[in-house]
């Protein structure tokens, strides 16, 4: 079992304010992008289960241009628009 050391800080009233302000800005983007109703990115591996797919597929469908890869901020994880599964397979969003 690892010991755990806790060290406790003190910031200013105003200085916690604007960390929780930007953690709330944070979780509402967050909130948005992971939605289950209206989710607007998918992983490479949720791309892979709804079109059936494996790895190698989705990878030559992104190389020939069938799929745009985004990435998101900083990472290197690559994501999937929503709207273009649903051009692929033919669907319109319903409104």
């Amino acid at each position: 079992m690892s010991e755990v050391q806790i060290k406790t800080i003190s910031v200013s009233k105003q200085e916690w304010e604007k960390v929780m302000n930007t953690l709330d800005v944070l979780h509402e983007k967050v909130s948005r992008l992971v939605s289950i109703d209206s989710k607007e990115f998918l992983t490479k591996k949720e791309v892979m289960n709804i079109l059936k797919i494996g790895r190698t597929t989705l990878d030559r469908y992104i190389e020939e241009g069938l799929l745009q890869e985004v990435k998101l901020g900083k990472g290197t994880r690559g994501y999937i628009k929503q709207s273009e599964i649903d051009d692929i397979m033919g669907k319109t969003k319903k409104c």
